[in-house]
């Protein structure tokens, strides 16, 4: 009886193991916005910049880290502190996440399921291409389990 019982037991933690949905964690991380720039120094010459053409000073935001991975079925967590630039306006469209508004010195968080898996984009919309300092795009990679 005991061994049919831990048999059965040992067969259930197995189908969770296998269920995606039964490992889904909740998973948090922080993230800082950052501002890598570049400037010639006096006789450099001026670097291409995409779409800007020739130019002697460069800035791009950035999300730090720029990647995350998480599984499907996760909640995720990103509290998200502004240390670099007056604004930035959040959003992550493939889940359905609305403009979050994070000033300087703010953190924010930022919380949605993570139902489909795949590379997806979190956007600021306020630094959408070079002329504005961007695009300024982490990704977050959503592993299928199954």
């Amino acid at each position: 009886m005991v061994k049919k019982i831990g048999m059965a037991a040992l067969v259930l933690v197995a189908i969770i193991l296998v269920s995606g949905e039964a490992m889904a964690e909740t998973r948090e991380f922080l993230m800082v916005t950052g501002e890598p720039s570049w400037e010639a120094k006096p006789g450099e010459a001026p670097v291409a910049d995409r779409n800007r053409g020739p130019v002697k000073k460069m800035e791009r935001y950035t999300f730090h880290p720029g990647f995350l991975v998480v599984n499907r079925g996760d909640k995720v967590v990103l509290k998200i502190h502004d240390i670099k630039g007056d604004k930035h306006i959040v959003t992550i469209p493939a889940f359905n996440v609305p403009e979050t508004q994070i000033l300087r010195g703010e953190e924010k968080t930022i919380s949605f399921l993570a139902n489909k898996a795949g590379i997806f984009e979190i956007k600021c919309t306020n630094h959408v291409d070079s002329h504005k300092e961007g695009p300024m795009v982490g990704y977050i990679y959503v592993f299928d389990k199954r």
